[in-house]
């Protein structure tokens, strides 16, 4: 939780601090308290909401609160308050359960360690074989996840690959998937828990995808292919189980997600005109990655005649800039059908020609920017040119700092010119890693 992080590197400087929260972020707060070692920081909880509501009763809120805030600010610290350092959980056993198939269904749910579907219980026999899929250690550490910071071991991993379905063979993708989400820049600290109800998903590249039988043609992106549905549903087990990111903690999105149930699939590299993602990112084409990208939400539209679809596909991604915004810190994902692409680069456009097009079509004014509730952070981090923010109020600028925020990926049957649109949150480019390295 960003503002308590705030307050924590605030409190280190020796200045006393008041955290305020309101109300449905008290246990999110005490949460991320803990993980920053400062358990006991003081915050005042308002009423929820408010933002995005009449200004005239913000006043009234805040002036109930102005006692407990001079309070918190001005009071000497208990001896409870002063300590620091990690509230340890207690530790779960080996094993949580025994009993049916439904019992174990519904204790999992019960403990917060399920995505509410059914699950395969973690034996010690289907753990062992699980295992057998990757030639790494079980207790070697792949390093720590996001939210709650807990570590995260190849064994832990192949608990989760277990319940979610997965097949021994899957065990490197589910590893590299592990790594992935393990990795800062994915920013799973924040956007896991968020009230925005971020869902997290991947694809694969290279010849393991082949391997294992993922689906890259019709329906790839639908049901029906076990290594495509149980890996993505391993991802969203993983923030659960790996990460500590459930209902009952760290997680207030506010709707949620259907796309939280998570999913994956492999790109359609041998029907692609063009080169493959991962080696647009410096891998080479033998070796075999994944990609994990989180996003609010998509688009899907199929091609209605106009040319070669690009103009479908702006006409897509400026319907979700009304729904959604953008900023330059984010970007796009579009997924091609290989017979969309096919039509495209017939007409000589290539991935980047593509790309580029998208850029300097999805445009805004200064005027626009200026008055966006994210112009202050462009600025302060240099997102645009400096020189941008004197421009002329009708000068137009794109919408993204540069063409490579816009991916592309090719996956589908070729039985429509379809094309899907993801909104792509920071990193923009997603996070890759080597399946090969698990192997």
């Amino acid at each position: 939780m960003w503002c308590i992080h705030m307050q924590i590197r605030i409190e280190r400087l020796g200045i006393p601090t008041v955290a305020i929260i309101t109300t449905p972020f008290r246990r999110d707060a005490k949460a991320a308290a803990e993980i920053y070692k400062m358990p006991r920081v003081r915050m005042v909880a308002l009423p929820h909401p408010i933002a995005d509501v009449d200004e005239k009763t913000i006043p009234a809120k805040l002036e109930a609160a102005y006692e407990d805030i001079v309070r918190g600010l001005t009071s000497p610290l208990t001896p409870e308050e002063q300590e620091t350092g990690v509230i340890k959980a207690t530790p779960r056993p080996r094993v949580v359960m025994e009993g049916t198939l439904w019992q174990v269904h519904k204790s999992f749910v019960d403990m917060a360690m399920s995505d509410g579907l059914p699950v395969i219980p973690p034996t010690e026999d289907r753990v062992k074989e699980m295992l057998k899929g990757t030639s790494h250690s079980p207790d070697e550490i792949i390093g720590r996840m996001d939210p709650e910071k807990w570590e995260v071991t190849v064994e832990k991993v192949a608990i989760n690959g277990v319940m979610a379905g997965c097949l021994p063979e899957y065990m490197p993708v589910l590893l590299a998937a592990a790594e992935a989400m393990t990795e800062p820049s994915l920013d799973t600290e924040s956007d896991a828990g968020s009230t925005n109800s971020f869902a997290y998903w991947g694809f694969i590249n290279g010849p393991y995808a082949g391997e294992i039988g993922m689906n890259c043609g019709i329906n790839a992106l639908g049901t029906g292919n076990c290594a495509n549905a149980t890996i993505g549903r391993a991802i969203r087990l993983f923030l659960i189980n790996l990460g500590g990111s459930n209902p009952s903690n760290r997680n207030v999105s506010s709707q949620g997600n259907p796309l939280k149930y998570g999913f994956s699939f492999s790109e359609n590299e041998a029907e692609s005109p063009w080169q493959p993602f991962h080696v647009d990112k410096g891998y080479k084409p033998e070796e075999s990655t994944i990609t994990l990208f989180k996003t609010w939400g998509f688009r899907s539209t199929p091609l209605s005649g106009k040319g070669l679809g690009l103009d479908n596909m702006v006409w897509t991604a400026r319907n979700m800039d009304s729904a959604i915004g953008f900023n330059p810190w984010r970007g796009l994902v579009i997924l091609l059908d290989p017979l969309l692409a096919k039509q495209i680069a017939e007409q000589g456009m290539s991935k980047k020609d593509v790309q580029e097009f998208m850029w300097l079509s999805l445009q805004r004014s200064i005027e626009e920017w200026r008055n966006s509730f994210i112009y202050t952070v462009d600025v302060r981090h240099n997102l645009y040119p400096r020189w941008y923010q004197y421009l002329a109020p009708e000068v137009m600028i794109p919408k993204y700092n540069r063409p490579e925020a816009i991916s592309i990926v090719v996956v589908g049957g070729q039985t429509n010119p379809y094309f899907m649109i993801f909104d792509a949150a920071s990193p923009m480019l997603g996070v890759t890693k080597s399946i090969d390295k698990w192997r």
